[in-house]
């Protein structure tokens, strides 16, 4: 692997992520521990039945009334540091946000040190290794003591598992899914040289999974495809210039189908917008290797969390 990879976490190689592990139950680590690490010397990620069965992950949305967005992905395809960029941006745009302790049981001690460490970990130079201590979060954004929207980043590999394309969303997402709430879908894709297990077939049979969640979710739901790692194509002119409509095309072709669960039936508007979506490029920053083996994170132009979040506003006031 390079040294440096930009807009990107490490790749599955560089970081151990317990989702690429073989469920045991044996397993006990901590935050970002890998399982032969000493289960006595941190607090538990996931309990034994929970990583036997991801059917026993519990989650509660307790405030059903704002609006969540969901960041949608494989693993590894930046949810995590996408949340960790927006958040420092909207931190220094005077919003605040705040972890939902409400949304793990009160048994998941691992979850409530993520929430108590959340601003440590959302401010170190390290967050890219970082992003191992997440497996789920759930943040409220407020501006003025006023809730926005929540955000929602959970694994990847329940979401979609490029090992096992064709295994059904686990209870958990059902729960989500059912939720009151009005959500946004922030459906990540990614350029096709930035993940090694999104194979020609992977990506098809992501494409499978996200017209499996379209036909579930309730018609006032919107979506956006962020493109993240917009930086590792050649489509960006400049410092936030980028070529928008090659980089939908390019899309369209590296996930064939994509965009068709999306087409506007509206005949009064379909020949203005084709699609019932909104589209945005992204970068998180760069990231470098230390000499220890870790690494720095150096984030990216505000541009880019600033158009994500105008996006993000225009579909919960829409």
């Amino acid at each position: 692997m390079a040294e440096m990879n930009f807009g990107n976490t490490p790749s599955n190689e560089e970081q151990t992520n317990i989702f690429g592990q073989e469920a045991t139950g044996s397993y006990s680590g901590g935050m970002g521990a890998t399982p032969s690490q000493d289960a006595s010397a941190s607090e538990t990620i996931y309990s034994a039945e929970e990583l036997n069965d991801a059917n026993r992950i519990r989650v509660t949305i307790a405030d059903q009334r704002t609006p969540l967005v969901i960041f949608f992905g494989p693993p590894s395809c930046g949810k995590t540091m996408t949340l960790i960029r927006l958040t420092r941006y909207l931190q220094r745009c005077g919003y605040a946000i705040e972890p939902v302790t409400s949304f793990r049981p009160a048994h998941d001690t691992n979850y409530k040190a993520m929430c108590e460490n959340f601003d440590a970990m959302v401010g170190s130079e390290d967050a890219a290794n970082s992003t191992s201590k997440i497996n789920f979060m759930l943040v409220t954004v407020f501006k003025d003591g006023k809730p926005i929207c929540q955000i929602l980043e959970g694994p990847g590999e329940y979401y979609f598992n490029p090992e096992d394309p064709k295994s059904a969303f686990p209870k958990y997402i059902h729960a989500i899914i059912n939720s009151e709430n009005r959500k946004i879908w922030a459906i990540m894709v990614e350029p096709d040289k930035t993940s090694a297990r999104m194979t020609v077939e992977a990506r098809s049979n992501y494409v499978a999974k996200i017209r499996s969640l379209k036909s579930r979710i309730p018609r006032r739901d919107k979506f956006v495809f962020v493109f993240n790692k917009i930086d590792e194509t050649p489509y960006v002119r400049g410092r936030g210039e980028i070529r928008t409509s090659e980089v939908i095309r390019h899309t369209d072709n590296l996930y064939p189908g994509i965009f068709a669960p999306f087409m506007n039936e509206n005949p009064l508007t379909k020949w203005l917008s084709p699609y019932n979506f909104e589209f945005v490029p992204f970068q998180t920053g760069d990231f470098c290797k230390t000499a220890d083996g870790g690494f720095t994170f150096e984030q990216g132009p505000d541009v880019y969390p600033k158009n994500l979040w105008n996006v993000i506003l225009n579909g919960i006031r829409g």
